[in-house]
C-alpha cells in the first residue's frame, strides 16, 4: 500500500475553496433528514445515559454540512469518490457522504463512538465503514505531533489504514472538526500526506465550514 511522503517543513500551500452562503437554503433529502434526525435522537440519549463522559465529542451542523456535500458533488470539485472523516464521533459526515455514493470510512479514537456510528449505520442500511484508532498515518505521528499543538488528537498506535484497506494518499475528500487552535495541523496532515487535488472540509462554530484542495 502506497505510503505518504515524510513532511518537509515547507509552508501548508493548501488552496482555499469559497463555499457560497446561498447553499444554506438548499433542501435536504428524505434520507439525510431521517440520519440527521436520527443521530440527534441518539446523541441526546449518549450524552444522558451513564456512559463516561467524552469531553472531545461535540455535534457539528449536520445540515449544513450536508449541503456542503451536495455544492461539491455538483460543481464536481472531488477527483475521485473516497471519503474519509477524521475524529469520526457518531459518523454523520461519514454516513452523509455514503449517501451520496462515495466509498465513504470513519476513523475516531473513542471505542464507544464507534461502536455508535457502526449501530447507526447497520440500523439505517447506510454503506459507511467505522473504525478505532488514530486518523494519523504511522509514519507521520511523531513528526506532526511534535511540530503542532494537538492535545485532542490521538497520535500513537497502530495504522487504522492497513484496516480500512485504503491509504491516506488514496482519499479524495476529507472532513474535520478541528478544535480551536487545531485547523493548523489538520491542513499540515493534508498538504503532506494526501494526494494532490484531494480536498478538505472543516468546521468551527466560529469560522463556519471551510474548504481546501491540495494543489
Amino acid at each position: 500500500m502506497p505510503q505518504p511522503p515524510q513532511p518537509d517543513n515547507a509552508p501548508v500551500t493548501l488552496e482555499l475553496i469559497a463555499i457560497p452562503k446561498s447553499i444554506k437554503a438548499n433542501p435536504l433529502t428524505p434520507r439525510e433528514i431521517d440520519l440527521i434526525d436520527q443521530t440527534n435522537d441518539r446523541i441526546e440519549a449518549f450524552m444522558l445515559g451513564d456512559s463516561a463522559v467524552i469531553e472531545t465529542f461535540v455535534p457539528c451542523d449536520f445540515q449544513w454540512l450536508a449541503q456542503c456535500f451536495e455544492w461539491i458533488d455538483q460543481q464536481r470539485l472531488a477527483a475521485g469518490t473516497r471519503f474519509c472523516e477524521l475524529g469520526s464521533g457518531f459518523g454523520v459526515a461519514a454516513m452523509l457522504a455514503a449517501l451520496r455514493g462515495k466509498t465513504s470510512v470513519g476513523i475516531e479514537i473513542e471505542s464507544a463512538l464507534v461502536d455508535q456510528s457502526n449501530r447507526l449505520a447497520k440500523d439505517l442500511g447506510i454503506a459507511a465503514r467505522f473504525y478505532c484508532g488514530t486518523f494519523v498515518p504511522s509514519p507521520m505521528a511523531g513528526s506532526l505531533a511534535s511540530s503542532h499543538e494537538v492535545d485532542h488528537i490521538a497520535t500513537g498506535g497502530d495504522d487504522v489504514y492497513d484496516a480500512t484497506g485504503i491509504a491516506f494518499n488514496e482519499f479524495d475528500l476529507f472532513f474535520a472538526f478541528p478544535w480551536p487552535g487545531e485547523h493548523e495541523f489538520y491542513e499540515t496532515l493534508v498538504d503532506t500526506c494526501a494526494a494532490p487535488g484531494a480536498l478538505l472540509l472543516t468546521y468551527s462554530e466560529l469560522a463556519g465550514m471551510k474548504l481546501f484542495r491540495k494543489p
